[in-house]
């Protein structure tokens, strides 16, 4: 059984695809994964969000933990509505109540506010779950992969590896070396997903990366 929390070092890294890459990657394998999002910002009622987006690609099931309207952290979103904050507590035993396999995707990175003291660091730790860091290739991502590593040592959450992102046009291997060498020693990277405006295509090439952790 493999529980996985997936973040990133921004918004819009490529999240969803590794989120869906991973579950793919467990179905393969034999499994039936549940794609949990923990909190889906900036849609209404009745919108599809990245959870069934993600399990659409992946051929599994999917579930949605908490949902607010305005596209922001979660913080935010809920003061915004207004509605009560999700607490980490709260969501960690939803996670630990879904059977079997799981990848649960966040929003931003481990450091977004959950509420005024907890963010999704709070919640990977509690649901003992490891994380998969989607580097998106972009100027400042070194940076924030780096912190996002300091983090996890803090809650002390176990890091399986990192996943570089070609998200939004191919970086170049110049660039991805870059950040691969100032990654090396401090976290696994197990591959990277090159760009592909064909999402199913992207997820399926995608799948290949995780097959060292299953």
């Amino acid at each position: 059984m493999h529980r996985y929390f997936v973040t990133g070092t921004d918004t819009e890294v490529g999240k969803t695809r590794v989120t869906a890459a991973l579950a793919a990657a467990l179905r393969i394998d034999g499994q039936s994964p549940t794609i949990v999002k923990v909190v889906q910002t900036g849609l209404g009622p009745g919108e599809p969000g990245d959870a069934a987006h993600a399990a659409r690609l992946a051929g599994v099931r999917h579930l949605e933990l908490a949902r607010f309207r305005k596209p922001a952290d979660p913080w935010s979103a809920a003061l915004a509505e207004p509605a009560p904050c999700v607490y980490a507590s709260d969501l960690a035993h939803a996670i630990d109540a879904v059977k079997g396999s799981v990848v649960v995707e966040g929003a931003g990175g481990l450091a977004v506010p959950l509420n005024a003291n907890e963010n999704f660091a709070s919640v990977a730790a509690l649901a003992k779950l490891r994380t998969i860091l989607t580097v998106g290739l972009r100027l400042g991502c070194i940076n924030h992969a780096l912190l996002t590593l300091v983090l996890c040592e803090q809650h002390r959450i176990p890091v399986a590896g990192a996943v570089l992102v070609h998200r939004w046009q191919d970086a170049g291997e110049a660039y991805a070396a870059d950040v691969a060498r100032a990654l090396q020693g401090k976290v696994q990277i197990l591959g990277i997903l090159p760009f592909d405006p064909d999402e199913q295509s992207a997820v399926e090439q995608g799948a290949q990366v995780f097959v060292p952790l299953l």
